[in-house]
């Protein structure tokens, strides 16, 4: 596929103010605001323009800042900080520092963050107790790094792909805000792009029950809150609303054909549960691929093309665009 539906795309801006940018050697630095730095180092003098997976919007109004050569290194200032090093095979503590004005605290390359409050965990399955975190944007030490090189990169028809930066290569974006948290989430955000608002309703009373419910007794307990006044906004239908017993190589855990002996008017079924003023859900898990019992199978086969048989199913591939297109579309 030489291109993804345009509903696909996002809009990205990624080229900087090209009077943000100072290269020196084999590193160049990027001043995004005036505390936060885009810190890069390549072993072949090559950068990376394109936006990421998590910096989408770097076309940002160049800070106020200075650049003084100090012996054969440089220093940047910004209002917030001063930024100092020396060229050498890569970035390292004695070559790479910053110092936050305000707190008279200084950050070195490489230095652990003891006061980091963590950002978050991938999934909770299987957790029974406390579990690791990754790193977050919020540091008690007054500054905080992301490191952005191996991440993935959008390319030309907008969409993910690898890097191809040779080893060593760094990709790295310094905050240094001391105690302004909600200022490093402002500059982060200018960056990453505005987190929407929810939907008012997302904050109502969910009903969600992994049960073999059949239409009748799901629109039975529907009426049955009404009728109690008690007030819901969203009905999830859980994963019984589509076929589990496949006859194939499939659990059932994943579906996308309703079982019509539960549901035998799934139109009817959404209609009445949008008459109550319920946004309704159906409750998936994709891992498993499109198996020959459902109903899209042949035509998600023919859509997504590649040697496959009728009796396998077609992979959830969620990096592959033709699969993705033929899933939104088809499924």
């Amino acid at each position: 596929m030489d291109t993804i539906p345009e509903h696909f795309k996002i809009k990205l801006d990624p080229l900087p103010n090209p009077s943000a940018v100072v290269q020196t050697g084999q590193a160049r630095f990027t001043v995004l605001t005036p505390r936060l730095v885009r810190m890069e180092w390549s072993p072949v003098g090559a950068f990376e323009d394109r936006a990421s997976q998590a910096f989408w919007f770097r076309a940002q109004p160049a800070p106020k800042f200075s650049v003084k050569p100090q012996q054969s290194g440089l220093v940047i200032e910004t209002e917030f900080l001063r930024l100092f090093y020396q060229p050498a095979e890569s970035f390292s503590a004695e070559n790479l520092r910053v110092e936050l004005k305000e707190m008279d605290a200084t950050w070195y390359y490489g230095d652990p963050d003891p006061g980091n409050l963590f950002g978050t965990a991938r999934t909770v399955d299987g957790v029974d107790g406390a579990t690791p975190l990754s790193m977050g944007l919020i540091s008690r030490t007054g500054w905080s790094v992301v490191d952005d090189s191996a991440s993935l990169v959008f390319n030309e028809i907008g969409w993910l792909e690898p890097r191809s930066a040779p080893a060593g290569q760094l990709d790295l974006y310094f905050l240094g805000y001391g105690h302004d948290y909600l200022g490093c989430l402002r500059d982060f955000n200018l960056l990453s792009g505005a987190v929407p608002m929810i939907p008012r309703f997302i904050l109502g009373n969910w009903w969600s029950r992994y049960w073999e419910y059949s239409e009748g007794e799901l629109k039975k307990l529907m009426n049955d809150f009404q009728s109690r006044e008690v007030p819901l906004s969203v009905c999830i239908i859980d994963m019984d609303w589509h076929i589990t017993q496949t006859g194939n190589t499939s659990t059932g855990w994943t579906g996308y054909t309703w079982n019509r002996e539960l549901f035998p008017d799934p139109d009817g079924m959404l209609r009445f549960l949008h008459e109550k003023g319920l946004k309704a859900a159906l409750n998936l898990h994709p891992a498993e691929g499109v198996h020959p019992h459902e109903e899209m199978h042949a035509e998600m086969r023919a859509a997504v093309g590649g040697e496959r048989a009728e009796s396998e199913p077609v992979e959830f591939d969620i990096t592959n665009p033709r699969f993705v297109d033929a899933y939104f579309r088809i499924l």
